[in-house]
Parts: C-alpha cells; sequence; structure tokens
C-alpha cells in the first residue's frame, strides 16, 4: 500500500482514499483484527499526506467544493435484511465460499457488525453543515441499482463468469445512500464492483471508473479506459468535463 501511495501521489497535487475489503484482509501469523490494521491504514495515510477526512478545493474558477470520503461497508441479507442490497440470484452459492472476505477479514471482539461501525465513523462529518456543493466517495455501493447494467433486471455486463457468486450479498448498503442524501452531495464515486457506471438516480450522479483486473480488461468486462482516470467534476457540471476531480 506505502508503494502505491508514493506512485499517485508523485502523480497527483491532492490525493484522497478510503479503504476497502481488501485493506482490512489479514493473513497467516498476523495477529491484528481487520478492524485495528484499518486504523494502521488510517495511520500511514496520515504519514504520507494522503487525506482521509472532508477536504474543500477550488474549482476552476474559484469556487469552493467539498470533497466528502466516506467509510463503508456491505449489509448482508441475514444480517441487515433493510439495509441490504441482496436480490435473489438462481443457483446462487449462499456460503458465498470464493468469496477471500470470509477467510481474510478477522474479527474484532468489539466490532460484530462492519457496516454499522463504519456508518458511524462518518456521522459527525455526515451531519456537518457545508456551505458549498458536496462531492462524496467511498469504496463500496450505495444502491441496488448500480449493481447491474442498464438492460434487463438482472444483468450483467459482460456476461457473467461465476455464476453461484452473488454479488448482491456483498455489494454494499442502503444505509450508505442515506448518508450520501444526508450531505446533499450531488456526485457520488464509488468502486468495489469491477463494472463501470454512470448513472443519475433521484438528484445524483453515481459514477464507478474501475480498472478492474488484466483479465477483466481484456475479457472485454471493463470498458472506457483509453484515456486513463475519468473526469467527474469541473466547477460547472458533474461529469464529462475539461479539468477537477478524477476517478480511477
Amino acid at each position: 500500500m506505502k508503494r502505491a501511495f508514493e506512485c499517485v501521489t508523485s502523480r497527483f497535487r491532492r490525493v484522497l482514499f478510503v479503504p476497502g475489503n481488501h485493506e482490512l484482509w489479514v493473513r497467516g501469523q498476523d495477529e491484528r483484527s481487520s478492524v485495528g490494521k484499518f486504523h494502521q491504514v488510517l495511520g500511514l495515510c496520515k504519514s504520507m499526506s494522503v487525506g482521509t477526512e472532508p477536504e474543500h478545493v477550488l474549482d476552476v474558477s474559484g469556487k469552493e467544493v467539498v470533497i466528502v470520503p466516506l467509510f463503508s461497508w456491505y449489509s448482508q441479507p441475514e444480517q441487515d435484511p433493510l439495509d441490504s442490497l441482496y436480490l435473489t440470484k438462481k443457483g446462487e452459492d449462499p456460503t458465498l465460499s470464493m468469496w477471500s472476505d470470509r477467510r481474510f477479514v478477522r474479527d474484532d471482539l468489539d466490532v460484530r457488525d462492519l457496516s454499522a461501525f463504519f456508518l458511524k465513523l462518518n456521522k459527525e462529518r455526515v451531519e456537518m453543515a457545508y456551505d458549498n456543493q458536496v462531492i462524496s466517495f467511498s469504496h463500496f455501493l450505495p444502491r441496488q441499482e448500480l449493481i447491474f447494467s442498464n438492460g434487463p433486471p438482472g444483468a450483467i455486463s459482460g456476461g457473467d463468469p461465476y455464476p453461484s457468486f452473488n454479488f448482491s450479498r456483498v455489494a454494499g448498503s442502503a444505509g450508505l445512500d442515506r448518508q450520501v442524501r444526508t450531505l446533499g452531495s450531488r456526485l457520488h464515486v464509488y468502486g468495489h464492483q469491477h463494472r463501470n457506471r454512470n448513472r443519475e438516480i433521484e438528484g445524483v450522479t453515481y459514477i464507478s471508473h474501475c480498472l478492474g483486473y488484466p483479465q477483466e480488461r481484456t475479457s472485454g468486462r471493463i470498458l472506457g479506459l483509453e484515456f486513463g482516470p475519468r473526469l467527474v467534476w469541473d466547477g460547472a457540471s458533474v461529469a464529462d468535463k475539461s479539468a477537477g476531480v478524477a476517478a480511477g
């Protein structure tokens, strides 16, 4: 992770970051809990001047916009059916046996619900009054509609390489979207799903611009990467302009 931060901070004037599920993986003889590792990741960010707190930046005309990182996790249907983004899938493996979080996310005795834990961490920044335009971002998905392509319900862009794996079980949380809307964010950038989206839903534009794995790019499941990081804001609108905030 340190090498990745060195790479991006050497190329961009300012970098903001939120940890995802891979950052909470604990392997082998490592005795940390996943939550303990999360706090160490935040410490690394601070030591390398990588932002994890809300930050005011200026647009090309000198006006301020506030960029708000939101910590997140996924709500699973058995644990929180109201906030889960779960949809049934024929032939699915409900045990998620192929999902690496099952092996590498180590419980913390004081934290049994990671989604609730991370949403609580956001509480102060979400309830803060912002006088300027707000752009938020998270690792996980805030809405069920974003899982799928614009085709028929349940359609997955680029085909479904893992028919028994139901991604909606681990996609994100509706509680995250409530926080996005409490913030008054017009634009929310997210990752995790390895599929790219640009969709407006009920007044909020949601953008995912994921690089994916090399095999996903070569197989055509990740599209729209020809020009590298995607510009999503320049102060005039929230997408497809000539200067501003990039997501990648």
